[in-house]
């Protein structure tokens, strides 16, 4: 039974009103949030979980070893009626376990595993689309469906071109089948392995060891766990020209996006910026800004909600300048906007210019003064660029700006931020100071 109170939809502008200049945007955010409430009976969905391990040459070096640590704790976390498969890959693809029920799974993990060894090429695409094809049964039923990818994610055989791998991903992530990829050591592709997991609507992490995955993977099955709106659409109606939305959100048509679902007691949140002078010319229809989100709940039943920016007033420039902000709203914008910078900063240490990167973490610190998250990142981002390690660099530097583009939040969020108190949340809610180690070592 659908509950109206538990879910809340706000769309919340920066400034309440508007000013008449054709530099100024108007930045507008909208947040779906799942609220807990008393006497509430939250329906766990079953999980179908599908691991599929990269064993070709490329995973020597420990690796391997680690993969297999990584999928048995994944095993180790389901419930015993959960589902799962494994699936291995090199130049080849071999379904190493069927689809089957986790207590069985779990007797049976450590023994299936001790017989890998590296060997072969990488058909990334073709292992994935394997584990993808078993969870296919399941996936318009109550079962939540998961490929988690364990990779060092250099693909080169089989479809390597990353346009072409996500939109199956996409395809598949519509229909039922979503993707979380798992980057290990420094050598693998971030660009193809984070674009896989947000096309797929699932989670990217990486790290060098198991023990750096752990907390990511007390995220990806707590989060899991407590879905309680999924197949998400945000559909725009906007008569203006200008509308850019600031997430990584996969499009799937003109102002249209699919979201991953959203766990209880969170929310997930969109960033929108509109020209000024359009909204002032179009808002006289009474028609500035409209949505409308399809989704469905943990019972499989199908709603629709809607939101709309409702008319402002104009205001001298004088006036706008000094209105008061929405902090929650200029916080997240500001959150994007240091991703922005941080990709920007990537882009220059790709192509060598240190002293470019320096400038940029430079004016990531400055304009961040009052956000004490993103200053804690900064932190370790200076570390890596004293160490000149371009390497762990680029990943921190492109996963940090996923995390900040696209986060899920808790409905609570506020600019507060301690180590302490990040660690009592739930671990899907954790901001994370740096991406690829587990939380306690952060320090």
């Amino acid at each position: 039974m659908f509950e109206p109170i538990a879910l809340e939809v706000l769309l919340t502008p920066r400034k309440k009103v508007l000013v008449d200049s054709s530099n100024q945007l108007l930045d507008v955010l909208l947040q779906i949030r799942a609220h807990d409430y008393p006497d509430r009976k939250l329906v766990r969905s079953p999980l179908a979980i599908s691991i599929v391990i990269d064993r070709s040459g490329s995973m020597t070096g420990g690796k391997l070893e680690e993969a297999k640590h990584a999928a048995i704790d994944i095993v180790s976390r389901l419930h015993s009626t959960d589902l799962v498969c494994v699936v291995i890959y090199d130049s080849n693809v071999e379904t190493l376990m069927e689809l089957m029920p986790a207590q069985v799974a779990k007797a049976l993990i450590e023994q299936k595993l001790n017989q890998i060894q590296t060997q072969g090429t990488t058909n990334l695409h073709g292992g994935w689309l394997r584990g993808a094809e078993i969870l296919a049964p399941k996936s318009n039923g109550k079962e939540v469906c998961r490929v988690i990818l364990l990779s060092d994610g250099q693909a080169n055989r089989g479809i390597t071109d990353l346009d072409q791998i996500c939109a199956q991903v996409a395809d598949l992530a519509v229909a039922g089948i979503s993707t979380t990829t798992v980057g290990f050591g420094l050598g693998f592709n971030e660009e193809l392995m984070t674009a896989m997991a947000y096309a797929g609507q699932g989670n990217a992490w990486y790290g060098e060891r198991v023990q750096d995955l752990m907390e990511s993977f007390d995220s990806e099955m707590s989060y899991l766990e407590s879905l309680v709106f999924k197949e998400i659409e945000v559909q725009v109606q906007y008569n203006g020209r200008y509308l850019r939305m600031r997430n990584d959100y996969y499009s799937t048509s003109k102002n249209a996006w699919r979201l991953s679902g959203i766990a209880i007691s969170s929310e997930k949140w969109m960033a929108f910026s509109l020209k000024m002078s359009e909204v002032i010319e179009i808002q006289f229809s009474g028609k500035i800004l409209e949505i409308e989100i399809h989704l469905t709940d943990s019972q499989g039943g199908h709603h629709t909600v809607h939101a709309k920016l409702l008319p402002m007033q104009v205001v001298e420039p004088e006036t706008y300048d000094v209105f008061e902000e929405n902090e929650l709203v200029s916080r997240r914008f500001q959150e994007v906007e240091m991703a922005d910078i941080q990709r920007e900063a990537r882009g220059l240490l790709r192509e060598g210019d240190w002293q470019g990167v320096e400038d940029m973490i430079n004016e990531l610190e400055s304009r961040a003064r009052n956000n004490p998250w993103i200053l804690e990142t900064v932190k370790y981002l200076r570390k890596l660029l004293v160490r000149r390690d371009s390497r762990r660099m680029q990943k921190e530097l492109l996963y940090s700006s996923n995390s900040m583009k696209n986060r899920n939040a808790a409905i609570d969020d506020g600019v507060e931020y301690s180590m302490n108190a990040e660690a009592i949340k739930p671990a899907f809610l954790r901001k994370k100071t740096v991406q690829g180690r587990n939380f306690d070592s952060q320090v």
